[in-house]
């Protein structure tokens, strides 16, 4: 019985391994191209939440990629993680072991902030300045993280308690423990210039060392 239970344990193991090293991370297509920001220096923070990690933009005056409610606001905190565990805040034993073990759904969470962010509850925030062409790349790959309508619309908000100014949305992509809410944060970053590729990443606490041109705030 020792033997099957151990087979059993590797493959669990090993499957998101294996899925991580060989698929490639699955992209929803904007249909539509996000504009060019008007010119000059903008805030990009990444938040250490403790078990995850956000990043926070600071939005170009007058556009709209705040959660519902708060569109418009001056930064926009965005993570993202498994549906169950994360946005449902589900603790059971069977959700813990979906999200560490099966491709499960994913969410994306958005919250509005004033300026400047306070961001208070998180253990470390490391911040720069970027240019416009770095924010577009930036935007454009946090944007990719949502489904989109074929009008190009976002998916309706998910029924479930965010906070204020903050809402969950239904994400694109499965999330795994080899490809959890970190290894997201830094996937994002690094398509934008702004972070080393971040395979092995698993803990928040790695991400300060992946991190381009950051400093501690």
């Amino acid at each position: 019985m020792a033997g099957i239970e151990l087979l059993i344990l590797l493959a669990l193991v090993g499957w998101p391994l294996l899925h991580a090293a060989v698929l490639p991370e699955s992209r929803a297509p904007l249909v539509a191209p996000l504009p060019l920001p008007p010119p000059g220096r903008y805030a990009v923070l990444v938040a250490d939440w403790g078990l995850h990690s956000a990043i926070v933009v600071e939005q170009p005056p007058g556009w709209r990629l705040g959660p519902p409610g708060a569109e418009t606001a001056p930064f926009v905190e965005i993570a993202w993680g498994d549906r169950r565990y994360y946005a449902a805040g589900d603790r059971h034993p069977k959700a813990v072991a979906a999200a560490l073990f099966l491709p499960t759904d994913s969410a994306l969470f958005l919250a509005g902030h004033p300026a400047p962010p306070l961001l208070t509850g998180a253990l470390h925030v490391h911040e720069r300045q970027v240019d416009a062409p770095t924010l577009h790349a930036l935007l454009t790959s946090l944007e990719r993280s949502l489904p989109r309508s074929p009008a190009g619309g976002r998916p309706d908000p998910l029924p479930l308690p965010a906070g204020r100014a903050a809402r969950f949305l239904p994400a694109h992509g499965t999330y795994l423990w080899t490809r959890n809410c970190n290894w997201w944060t830094l996937q994002r970053l690094s398509d934008a210039g702004l972070a080393a590729p971040p395979p092995g990443v698993l803990f928040s606490r790695q991400l300060p060392q992946h991190l381009r041109g950051f400093r501690r705030r």
